[in-house]
């Protein structure tokens, strides 16, 4: 959309005469600021919407702060505070995050000039917070966190507007901001007595609730215990039984992040209830942390109740608990399951996406998944698979995927999903990720050899080559008569750890895995030299790859000291050249992880390496479930790290858990780890 330039008056005085095109922003010269700032002041919603959009993309491009970001804040607060202008209060919320107001953190250069430039407009927020427009005093609150100077002031001018606020949606807005404050000092205390009143006695259950998803997080004060589970449940009967206020549609579209995320929205909140209720059930769960068995009881009650729109909101906060957590979560999953049977649009594609990375921890829903995926189509197109459960999903510009739920069925290990992932390996379009659902059943999936051999050679020189070419070498050693067809294929490292692990049988490969091992390519290299050895026994040929390497990068030598452990005894003369890689630079312990477990596999010296793995241990979370193997590999030699495996099983969170990034392996990786750590610690045991 072409946004429309208007005279903005006085409203936008001198921003002409700003030199925007010797500022940048994320995507070049800031030459177009001044056309955005008039369509922030336009009369039509879509020319303001379009612009702030862009705002967000370009001057404020995914939280950067700019010398342009800098300078378009005197603008911006000049719109804010002209009194009946549309679209005030979404210029307060670029405000708000231009400053940083969710970052409780210290700010330094031109992100603390742009929360001086915000906070220094404290008088402007005081007048705001009683505005006429009901939008613009709920945008208010989110802004003063960042007016550290005035903490104590914005605590009571919250609590003193609050007293007189009709509106619900504004009151939420005010009670959210002052736990904000909270859990930055200020006035803890006060705010949390006042929250512990509110939720006791206000009259409106939404505000009450709202209450007790602001205390849950915040430190406890003496004299106000814990919020009980029963008493979060009871005030959400209440509030989808009153529902809470409905917006209706904007009624405009544009071509814009922005508006894409809007148009969801209004989607989602069509045919509800109480919308704002979704919220409420994430804010009170993730409040309660680390307390796992009361989030369990939270979302088993709401995942058990009759009405659509308390399962449907419990289910993302489900799948929250359970893929940064650890608990007992059969319950929690097999009613997700029960969602599947569910005719509502919404629910059967959720659940199945709640589901679709729990690994083994699906298996309470499995019974579940088969019977939704037999009365499923077989194949739909994204995103016209709306309220289904495709066995494959076709994309407009990519190559088709397993569906959801018939990837959680397979993650689960159970054997009913062989017939559809061998249903999927038949279409003419193949999904690319099918063989790595088929690899993990190994032997059990050799009737699909013929098949998976008849789909390499027509694909040959696809990249799915490599999915498959995984599917076939996990099946072992009856897959030796596939091995002139993965030798057709194009050379990777994929297509060589497939011979290696056919192992024994695959000895006619022997000749061409030589000619690998000279590769360049140190992936391959060291692939054909694991394979070398696997398949043919040639440790002298292996050890030559290897002695090659350990005088290259870090790369490198993590290739060659993962390899030599893995020879054995073979390697005991490098036990000298694997001591001297533990001294070296390894900023993430990969290399000193590797090194030490090769010098505990080659020359068993375990003084050498204890100290080593243990630093790397408490250094890097995601080395431990390599760790704990080696441990397990040691036994009582590895005593020492008795306290470390203790305190693992212990931890209530997932190791590779993070607020800031999610990994669709984070479950199983996580699972994996546990079990180690138990073996390890029986192993210790003899």
């Amino acid at each position: 959309m072409i946004l429309r330039v208007t005279d903005g008056g006085e409203l936008l005085a001198g921003v002409d005469e700003v030199r925007w095109g010797r500022m940048r922003h994320a995507y070049g010269p800031a030459v177009e600021v001044p056309d955005l700032l008039r369509g922030l002041a336009d009369a039509d919603p879509a020319v303001r919407e379009t612009a702030l959009d862009a705002m967000y993309g370009g001057i404020h491009h995914q939280g950067d702060v700019y010398a342009c970001t800098i300078a378009v804040i005197p603008f911006l607060l000049r719109i804010a505070a002209d009194a009946g202008r549309p679209g005030r209060a979404e210029v307060i919320g670029l405000l708000a995050g231009i400053a940083g107001a969710d970052d409780p953190e210290p700010r330094t250069g031109l992100y603390r000039q742009a929360r001086e430039a915000v906070s220094g407009a404290y008088p402007l927020w005081c007048a705001l917070a009683h505005d006429p427009d009901p939008q613009v005093r709920a945008a208010v609150p989110a802004v003063l966190p960042v007016c550290a100077e005035h903490a104590a002031d914005c605590a009571g001018l919250l609590r003193d507007r609050f007293a007189l606020e009709p509106d619900v949606r504004v009151r939420v807005a005010i009670i959210e901001s002052a736990a904000r404050l909270a859990r930055r000092g200020a006035d803890a205390q006060g705010i949390v007595g006042w929250l512990a009143d509110l939720l006791a006695h206000d009259e409106d259950v939404q505000v009450r609730l709202t209450a007790l998803t602001a205390l849950a997080p915040l430190p406890a004060q003496p004299g106000v215990p814990p919020v009980p589970v029963r008493t979060a449940l009871d005030l959400l009967d209440a509030v989808y039984a009153q529902g809470t206020p409905i917006s209706e549609p904007a009624g405009f579209a544009t071509d814009t992040l922005l508006g894409s995320v809007r148009r969801r929205q209004e989607a989602a909140a069509a045919g509800r209830r109480a919308p704002d209720a979704a919220q409420l059930v994430r804010a009170i769960s993730d409040g309660l942390a680390d307390r796992v068995e009361d989030r369990i009881t939270l979302l088993s009650a709401l995942l058990a109740s009759p009405d659509w729109e308390c399962r449907c909101d419990a289910l993302y906060p489900a799948s929250n608990l359970i893929n940064g957590w650890r608990g007992s979560f059969a319950q929690v999953v097999a009613l997700v399951g029960e969602q599947l049977h569910d005719g509502h649009h919404g629910l059967r594609p959720r659940a199945a996406h709640v589901l679709e990375d729990l690994g083994e921890l699906a298996r309470p829903a499995a019974d579940a998944l088969f019977e939704g995926l037999s009365r499923s189509p077989r194949a739909a197109h994204h995103p016209t698979m709306s309220g289904r459960l495709p066995w494959v999903v076709a994309w407009a510009r990519e190559q088709p995927t397993i569906g959801p739920a018939l990837k959680a069925l397979a993650g689960a290990g159970d054997p009913r999903a062989l017939p559809m992932l061998q249903w999927a390996l038949e279409q003419r379009q193949v999904p690319r990720d099918v063989g790595q659902l088929i690899a993990p059943y190994g032997a059990e999936a050799g009737h699909l050899l013929p098949l998976l051999r008849r789909r390499l050679r027509r694909l040959r020189s696809d990249d799915r080559c490599d999915n498959l070419a995984y599917a076939v070498g996990a099946i072992g050693p009856a897959a030796a008569d596939a091995v002139p067809d993965l030798l057709k294929l194009p050379v990777s490292s994929a297509v060589i750890r497939a011979v290696a692990a056919i192992g024994p049988a695959a000895a006619p490969a022997m000749g061409w895995l030589r000619e690998q091992a000279a590769a360049s390519e140190r992936r391959v290299a060291a692939a054909a030299a694991d394979a070398l050895y696997t398949v043919g026994g040639d440790a002298a040929a292996a050890l030559a790859v290897y002695d090659r390497f350990l005088t290259g990068d870090s790369y490198d030598q993590r290739a060659a000291a993962e390899g030599l452990g893995r020879l054995g005894p073979h390697a005991a003369e490098r036990a000298g050249r694997l001591r001297k890689l533990l001294r070296g630079k390894d900023s993430h312990g990969w290399l000193r992880l590797n090194a030490a477990r090769a010098l505990w596999q080659v020359a068993g010296e375990a003084s050498t390496v204890m100290p080593v793995l243990e630093s790397v241990w408490t250094a890097n979370p995601h080395t431990r479930t390599a760790i704990a193997q080696v441990w397990s590999g040691m036994g009582a030699a590895a005593s020492a790290a008795r306290p470390l495996l203790a305190a693992e099983l212990a931890r209530v969170r997932r190791h590779n858990a993070s607020p800031d990034g999610y990994s669709s392996s984070q479950v199983v990786d996580d699972e994996h780890l546990l079990r180690a750590c138990r073996a390890a610690l029986a192993a210790l045991d003899g």
